[in-house]
């Protein structure tokens, strides 16, 4: 799962801040959760007290809050992008498995058009090896995608 780290400490104003780490790495996927955090904050501004603002500040975070919508749409396709990538690439590799999931049940819920995990989009194809918690057991997906092709390996 991604993480962004900070601390809330306060300016010479003693005004709260958002204070990152120098350790910080830039990534798309903390820019990401900025866009969504402000559409969040701003939508549900709008729902909350809308009707109690002066129509030009009403109309403004609406242009702000769909300007951020297409920002944050662009941004989201090229992370789902490059999370399928991550995946597909992951399934070349020889590992003893890719995904995890607690049991059999989960394992055949495996969504068919992408599966999230540890920030890689998986795509159910042949090759790919999952460990099932529970038994302890890898299966690996041969000769087909749909449930009845789940072989342990």
């Amino acid at each position: 799962m991604l993480k962004f780290e900070y601390e809330i400490r306060l300016n010479d104003d003693e005004r709260p801040y958002i204070h990152i780490p120098d350790h910080y790495s830039d990534t798309p996927e903390d820019k990401f959760m900025a866009l969504e955090l402000s559409r969040y904050l701003i939508i549900n501004l709008l729902k909350l007290r809308g009707e109690e603002l002066p129509e030009n500040e009403r109309k403004a975070l609406q242009s702000a809050f769909d300007t951020l919508e297409v920002i944050s749409d662009e941004v989201a396709m090229l992370l789902k992008q490059q999370m399928e990538v991550m995946g597909e690439m992951m399934l070349t590799v020889q590992r003893k498995y890719h995904i995890t999931v607690d049991t059999i049940e989960d394992r055949d819920n495996l969504n068919y058009e992408g599966i999230i995990h540890k920030d890689k989009i998986y795509k159910r194809a042949i090759g790919l090896k999952v460990l099932v918690l529970k038994d302890m057991r890898v299966y690996e997906l041969i000769e087909g995608i749909d449930n009845e092709h789940w072989k342990e390996i």
